[in-house]
């Protein structure tokens, strides 16, 4: 008897760590089966190191950007287009850790997690290995052009369904040609990096509409108060300073002349937990996820800032930084009546995905309807006021200029976001130039070339 219980005591052993053993197997597999899949040794997909065949890349128009046959990778015909859509489609060594070729490695290999990568026949893709993005391939050529070779990025985004019909970062190179980036190292700075989605830039004054939202919710009669502004404010031995004196402004005008003696006594009035509050809503300190790639993350730590501290951070200064597309995401928040919806880059899901609802899409309300048109009708304010809506004509754009300072005897960034409002152009945008100096007067001009391409692309779909 007793050896009877001795050997089914270790049977029971024996189960527990086979059990133990699959459970860990599993969990392993679910969390690394992608990455297996994808290594050069895997002889279903690779032959002597090299990828032998992929699933196509399309835009949304099916123009063919990318497509692998016989180990060798071939891009779109067109070079601007190329370089355009460089970090979205991805080099052809990996290097751009956030392209499609990296990110969905596995769906274009044709692998899932249920087959595997095998194929009934080899001739053949399976369900899944082609891919459509959402974007845009000539608007995309139309804001690399517009990059003009200066570093930055713009994006462009439909904030009714998510999807980015333009995501551009320079420099970019043309990836059928791999560059001599260690012999010029100044040119192709960052070159491997998508700036929309993995920079973090000081935000200058396009962190006003943050404050100002905070404004219209918390500060009572704020519509009737009146702000003084000489050109310059002491707060606690700290100089906050204005490019002119601007006279008596209300909040209104204060967003439109971009004053920063206003929105510094504004930030003053609202305090740093308030500041931090509506900074959080906004997409600061967090990172989204665009079908599963992470975002930077932009940054706002201002819940004990006081003083001079406070009114620079709340100008988008002090140690603010946002990220592109997040900052993007909230400027289309406002424009769709505060319901902030998650940004897109594929267009198809494919496989057995097309089958799922599609949990990874959210749609969230960040800012009351009420308070996302007031923010709307003050953006609209800044174009006709200030910018020139001649500049713009047909956009009906609603947007806010931004000049960061970054230190030093650098130029600051320029920045320019907003949106067009229009039904029929549903459109929010982003555009970044990297010590590029005045927004409004460098990366507004790049905005605008760039919205009017997509302005009539969507006339012709």
């Amino acid at each position: 008897m007793k050896i009877l219980t001795k050997r089914a005591f270790a049977l029971f052993i024996l189960s527990l760590l086979l059990v133990s053993g699959l459970i860990v197997f599993i969990i392993s597999y679910i969390n690394n089966a992608s990455d297996w899949v994808q290594h050069a040794t895997n002889k279903h997909l690779y032959k002597n190191g090299q990828l032998q065949t992929t699933g196509k890349i399309y835009d949304r128009n099916g123009e063919v950007l990318l497509q692998t046959v016989n180990g060798v990778q071939k891009y779109n015909d067109n070079e601007i287009v190329r370089k355009a859509v460089m970090h979205a489609v991805g080099d052809s060594y990996g290097n751009v850790v956030t392209s499609a070729q990296v990110a969905f490695g596995d769906r274009l290999s044709g692998w899932d997690m249920v087959n595997g990568a095998y194929r009934f026949n080899a001739q053949r893709y399976k369900p899944g290995s082609d891919m459509t993005l959402t974007l845009d391939a000539e608007i995309c050529s139309a804001a690399y052009k517009a990059l003009n070779g200066r570093k930055g990025t713009i994006g462009v985004y439909n904030y009714k369904t998510g999807e980015i019909l333009c995501m551009v970062s320079s420099p970019s190179f043309d990836p059928e040609k791999r560059p001599d980036i260690e012999g010029n190292p100044d040119k192709y700075e960052g070159a491997y990096i998508n700036r929309l989605l993995s920079a973090a830039y000081t935000p200058g004054s396009v962190f006003k509409l943050v404050t100002a939202a905070a404004a219209i919710d918390m500060i009572d009669n704020i519509d009737g108060k009146v702000y003084q502004c000489e050109g310059e404010k002491i707060i606690d031995g700290d100089k906050v300073t204005c490019p002119s004196a601007h006279g008596n402004v209300t909040l209104k005008q204060a967003l439109a002349q971009s004053c920063n003696v206003a929105f510094a006594e504004i930030s003053l009035e609202l305090g740093g937990n308030a500041l931090q509050k509506y900074a959080d809503i906004a997409g600061f300190n967090t990172s989204l996820k665009v079908d599963g790639i992470l975002t930077a993350i932009g940054k706002t730590e201002v819940s004990d800032a006081t003083g001079g501290d406070l009114a620079w951070a709340g100008i988008g200064q002090y140690n603010d930084t946002a990220n592109p597309l997040t900052f993007m995401t909230y400027v289309g928040s406002i424009a769709n009546d505060g319901v902030c919806v998650s940004p897109k880059i594929v267009k198809d899901r494919g496989g057995i995905l097309s089958l799922m609802p599609d949990f990874g899409s959210k749609d969230r309300r960040i800012i009351s309807e009420e308070t996302a048109l007031i923010l709307r009708d003050m953006m609209r304010n800044n174009v006709i006021e200030v910018y020139g809506e001649r500049n713009y004509n047909g956009l009906k754009l609603c947007a806010k200029s931004g000049t960061a300072e970054v230190g030093g005897d650098q130029k600051p960034h320029a920045w320019f976001a907003g949106f067009m409002d229009r039904d029929d152009c549903p459109l929010a945008f982003v555009v970044i130039l990297e010590n590029g100096g005045s927004g409004s007067k460098s990366a507004g001009p790049a905005a605008g070339i760039v919205l009017k391409k997509a302005a009539d692309r969507m006339m012709l779909q």
